[in-house]
């Protein structure tokens, strides 16, 4: 009985010769070099010897990428349109200014204009200009609407006018 004790205890402290205590942790991560591995020590157990079995390993060393500077882009000013400036304008002069709309629709003589951000739809209604033939399409300015997508929530002509044109600069 002494005698299996003693080979299971030999054993075991061969086993855990190299654990590292519970709560600590081994504090070589990381470092270039080489370390051994070792199994049971030298030694007799049962009357019979071990030996040592010692191996080189390289430890991994870690990869430095290459230090970059990040990319630095300008930004595009945002230079915001007074809603107010545009009404009078031709179909053509709003055009150049706000760009092109994602619906246009007819109502009779007057053509609604949609325009939509994410949170918003801002809508522009052309009616035939006051000083123009009755042959010509040419339409001015004369309404404006903004509401929000989703929600009652009410928001104002020029909030909704810049969210739509920095949307745009933004996409390009």
């Amino acid at each position: 009985m002494v005698f299996l004790l003693a080979v299971i205890g030999a054993t075991l402290t061969a086993c855990g010769g190299n654990a590292v205590p519970p709560g600590t942790t081994n504090t070589s991560y990381g470092k270039t070099a080489t370390s051994t591995v070792s199994g049971p020590k030298t030694g007799t157990v049962a009357g019979r010897s071990t030996k040592s079995i010692t191996q080189d390993v390289p430890r991994r060393s870690q990869t430095q990428k290459p230090k970059t500077t990040p990319k630095k882009t300008a930004a595009i000013p945002f230079k915001p349109i007074a809603a107010e400036t545009l009404t009078g304008l031709s179909e053509k002069a709003v055009l150049e200014k706000v760009g092109e709309p994602e619906l246009m629709r007819g109502e009779g003589d007057i053509r609604v204009w949609q325009y939509r951000s994410d949170e918003c739809s801002f809508d522009m209604f052309f009616s035939p200009a006051a000083q123009s033939d009755a042959k010509t399409d040419d339409r001015e300015l004369h309404h404006m609407l903004a509401r929000m997508r989703r929600g009652n929530e009410k928001i104002s002509i020029q909030d909704c006018l810049d969210q739509v044109r920095k949307q745009r600069l933004s996409r390009g």
